[in-house]
């Protein structure tokens, strides 16, 4: 049962451009923006701390919309039975 979930939720991630907001892309580019203007001031050792903080970050967010997602798509088939 769960295996059909996550073929749909990778679908719906691999399709994500089509159907996120001009405005995702706008503060997509910001955060690059100011990540990269935030490196260039570091020293090497903060490069490498950075470096751990963005993958934890990466890691807690990508849990975070996964779980919302799994738990949208339960709702959405308890709704429609």
């Amino acid at each position: 049962m769960e295996d059909y979930l996550t073929v749909l939720l990778n679908d719906l991630e691999d399709h994500a451009f089509a159907f996120l907001p001009g405005g995702y892309y706008l503060a997509l580019h910001r955060e690059s923006a100011a990540a990269e203007a935030l490196a260039a001031t570091f020293t090497q050792e903060q490069h490498a701390l950075f470096d751990v903080f963005e993958d934890a970050r990466n890691a807690s967010a990508a849990a975070y919309q996964e779980a919302l997602a799994w738990q949208a798509f339960l709702l959405a088939r308890e709704i429609y039975r």
